[in-house]
């Protein structure tokens, strides 16, 4: 289990008090399920629901929900898409200043076995997938008609999809 780690360390780069109190950030694992395919492939995948508490948080809420957004872009990028269920959350006001917030995730990581030698097996977390474009990226130029269509390749190479050029 992966994720929960990457996101306490997003949210300790951008919040280093919550980072230097651990008992003001708080992450369990909730309502966890395991799903595999009974194929010879022998990898599975757990889905789980991470409970994300801050307490005494001392800023905006607004903050730590965009540092659980811009992660979520890389690690759950499902969860960010147009018309996705997102996530919930729950705050505590204590004072002007001073909110308890809790943020349920639900969360996906795959999990791959490689048979290694006899009868062992090597498990590896599967990073999600990079986004084929970046945010950042236009699809097209601003100008003209489309004339061609690219993608990247696994070594991250440019192939050409549409038109293809006969030999």
């Amino acid at each position: 289990m992966k994720k929960p780690a990457l996101l306490r360390a997003a949210i300790a780069a951008m919040f280093p008090e919550l980072a230097r109190g651990p008992d003001q950030l708080a992450m369990w694992v909730e309502r966890g399920s395991v799903r595999a395919t009974g194929n010879a492939q022998r990898g599975f995948a757990w889905e789980y629901q991470l409970e994300v508490v801050a307490e005494n948080f001392k800023r905006e809420p607004e903050g730590l929900f965009f540092v659980v957004v811009d992660w979520l872009r890389t690690q759950q990028p499902d969860l960010i898409q147009a018309n996705a269920p997102g996530f919930t959350f729950e705050v505590d006001v204590i004072n002007d200043t001073t909110f308890d917030v809790q943020m349920t995730l639900p969360l996906r990581e795959i999990v791959t076995a490689t048979a290694v030698g006899v009868g062992g097996w090597q498990l590896a977390v599967v990073p999600e997938q990079v986004p084929l474009f970046p945010d950042a990226e236009p699809l097209r130029a601003a100008a003209g008609p489309i004339t061609s269509i690219w993608t990247r390749a696994n070594d991250g190479e440019p192939v050409k999809v549409a038109p293809i050029e006969a030999d």
